[in-house]
């Protein structure tokens, strides 16, 4: 008897992780759902506002600065910012770990010399909001509908040399050119935010 009521114990507890892990999983937005409006004010003196930017899209990039899945696309994310700047696209990361400080975050952006801002999302306030799950994620609004239009990876391999789809790239050249994204939802792949 005492076996069957803690096998029940066992089993009611089991069931509620996993109620609420498939809760979290679901949240934040899919393709086409109206991104609502948020401030970010950074260590950099700056405040960011989703809304206020004269972009045409904007790029959401959830980071790490430990994740060795981020680490590889330093050099890609620093080229997609130069191709698609002048285009009217913004690129922001934002960290959302709760275990990065924003010391570490600030200091993680220098020393990469990433010529976008680097958010930090304190309290996962962000990342809650669009249900990121892991880093590096992408969200690409259109700015002009305030919808998201392009969720998943940045492209298929953490290694430069053996991508074959660059996802990102041509869901941001699609969406400049008026189209419809072929493929606006891939699998993201990464490290968990840690909330």
């Amino acid at each position: 008897m005492k076996i069957f009521k803690s096998l029940s114990v066992i089993a009611i507890i089991l069931s509620l992780f996993i109620n609420s892990y498939s809760n979290e999983r679901t949240e934040g937005y899919k393709i086409g759902d109206k991104v609502s409006d948020f401030t970010i004010s950074n260590y950099d003196g700056k405040s960011y506002t989703l809304k206020n930017s004269d972009a045409k899209a904007t790029v959401i990039i959830f980071m790490s600065t430990e994740c060795p899945f981020v680490q590889p696309y330093t050099e890609r994310l620093i080229n997609l910012n130069n191709e698609f700047s002048s285009k009217g696209v913004i690129l922001w990361g934002i960290n959302s770990n709760k275990t990065e400080s924003t010391d570490e975050v600030m200091n993680h952006a220098k020393s990469k010399n990433y010529n976008f801002p680097v958010l930090k999302d304190v309290n996962n306030v962000v990342a809650d909001q669009f249900g990121a799950m892991r880093t590096p994620e992408v969200f690409v609004i259109d700015n002009n509908s305030m919808t998201l239009v392009y969720h998943g990876r940045i492209d298929d391999n953490k290694e430069a040399s053996k991508v074959t789809s660059n996802d990102l790239q041509n869901a941001l050249n699609e969406f400049l050119t008026g189209k419809e994204i072929s493929s606006n939802l891939t699998k993201a792949f990464g490290c968990g935010i840690k909330r």
